[in-house]
């Protein structure tokens, strides 16, 4: 029995090993007729993502991160005093501490997700779809603008190449600028090459329209060049030139709108309502307050006693209000560029060139009535009162108002931050107790990218400026 059962285990064994020659025999004969080369291939992952894919992405991404993002907007919004950081990292924050590790996600967020997903756009629609390219290079334009007016130089002609290039140089800002400049200049002329070009889809921002993009193209050339207003003598002509092409009316704004579904919802109210660390700072009602701006049923909550209050520096009240629901409902939009920010540019550019004050004072008060129209509270008596005011209004007394005026109706963006480093207005009182008692005027360079790239430059300080911002001579 045992002499048969080892004979059986014999025959056993040389089946399998004739089997596996035969499978041998079949892999190196017939491997293209025998095994599925997809097998590996992940249909969640595909290689290929079509542009009408990439482009909703790479909006909802710049709006939660990029243009709206906490560590944009919460981070300068309480630099300008819109709002008070009132406990852990905010505190820091409106205590002039913002630490190379707190805004490793502000970089690494632009570089690897907005700008590189945009380039990958950029470089698909070459040739084949002007329309889709021109979006991405407005886009990119956009996000260039921003990294750079926070960290001055940085990568852009080396970046983008991925395990090519781990230590790419950084560009100095005036080459930033010119590159943004270009890339509009492109866009535009993409916009205007006529053909049986594919139908934009996945726009979650103008649907489409190209028309709009293109007034959104100029209106960006205008901003940009207006930030160089202390480096180039011909920034405020640039501006005017830009303006004509650019928006008309509030229905032409560029901004994503958020929806109330879970993850979808305005990055603000999702800080607050998982925070909840800030509140509106005092400097800023109290401006509304003292003008009697219908805008502040909309900028902040009532507080708990059912009126509008702030925290000042160093105070940390929860009973103050909140910001409000312009841009800390749900579904509250974050706008990229708008109407308003349009006509205060066409104010500022008229002044400086010598328009006149009425022109400027027209100026302003269409920017003042499209804010009040965009948030549903336009008053005609206010507006009739408040141009009562504004027509005695001359000189630099003109001047602060442009400036105050677009302070306001910007409410929790990032270009007021630009604006108070041009022009130091509005008038802005430092924290006493920060860490020196000025407002920085930058952000420092991360420590992912200060530890890995030795190309990282020094950048000093929160109070180093940038190229556009150089120190006034004495």
């Amino acid at each position: 029995m045992k002499f048969t059962k080892k004979i059986e285990d014999m025959k056993k064994v040389s089946i399998k090993i004739a089997g596996v020659f035969t499978l041998l025999v079949l892999v190196f004969t017939a491997c293209d007729k025998w095994i599925n080369t997809d097998i590996n291939i992940n249909p969640d992952a595909p290689k290929d993502v079509t542009l009408h894919t990439l482009l909703p992405n790479v909006q909802a991404n710049m709006a939660y991160n990029t243009i709206g993002g906490n560590d944009l907007c919460r981070v300068v919004g309480i630099w300008m005093q819109y709002i008070q950081g009132i406990a852990r990292q905010s505190q820091s924050t409106a205590d002039y501490y913002l630490r190379e590790g707190d805004i490793n996600n502000q970089w690494n967020t632009n570089y690897s997700t907005t700008m590189m997903n945009l380039k990958k756009i950029e470089a698909k629609a070459t040739g084949t779809h002007p329309y889709y390219q021109g979006i991405a290079q407005i886009l990119l334009a956009n996000s260039l603008g921003v990294c750079t007016d926070v960290w001055n130089d940085i990568p852009y002609s080396q970046a983008f190449q991925g395990s090519a290039n781990f230590t790419p140089v950084f560009d100095s800002q005036q080459s930033i600028y010119q590159e943004i400049q270009a890339l509009l200049d492109a866009a535009i002329a993409n916009f205007d090459i006529v053909g049986n070009y594919e139908a934009i889809t996945g726009d979650m921002m103008y649907g489409g329209d190209i028309e709009l993009w293109k007034k959104a193209a100029y209106a960006f050339k205008a901003r940009y060049a207006l930030h160089l207003s202390k480096v180039d003598a011909n920034a405020y002509l640039n501006v005017l030139n830009a303006l004509p092409s650019a928006f008309t009316s509030n229905g032409d704004d560029l901004q994503f709108n958020f929806g109330e579904n879970p993850a979808e919802e305005n990055p603000l109210w999702q800080f607050m309502n998982e925070r909840g660390d800030i509140s509106m700072h005092a400097t800023f009602i109290d401006m509304l307050i003292l003008r009697f701006d219908p805008r502040i049923a909309v900028y902040a909550f009532p507080d708990a006693a059912g009126g509008y209050s702030g925290n000042g520096f160093g105070q940390t009240s929860y009973d103050v209000s909140m910001p409000g629901p312009a841009v800390a409902n749900p579904n509250s939009p974050v706008p990229f560029i708008s109407y308003a920010e349009c006509l205060f540019m066409q104010a500022e550019a008229q002044f400086m060139t010598g328009a006149g004050d009425a022109a400027v004072r027209t100026s302003v008060l269409a920017g003042v009535t499209a804010s009040m129209e965009k948030h549903g509270v336009l008053n005609p008596a206010y507006m009739a009162a408040y141009d009562s005011v504004l027509q005695t209004m001359t000189g630099p007394v003109l001047f602060n108002e442009v400036m105050t005026q677009k302070y306001i109706a910007l409410y929790y963006q990032a270009e007021p931050f630009n604006d108070w480093r041009r022009t130091g207005l509005p008038l802005l009182q430092p924290n006493p107790d920060g860490a020196r008692q000025e407002i920085p005027r930058r952000y420092p360079y991360p420590t992912d990218e200060i530890t890995y790239n030795p190309n990282t430059p020094n950048y000093g300080d929160l109070w180093n400026r940038v190229w556009w911002d150089p120190a006034p001579l004495h």
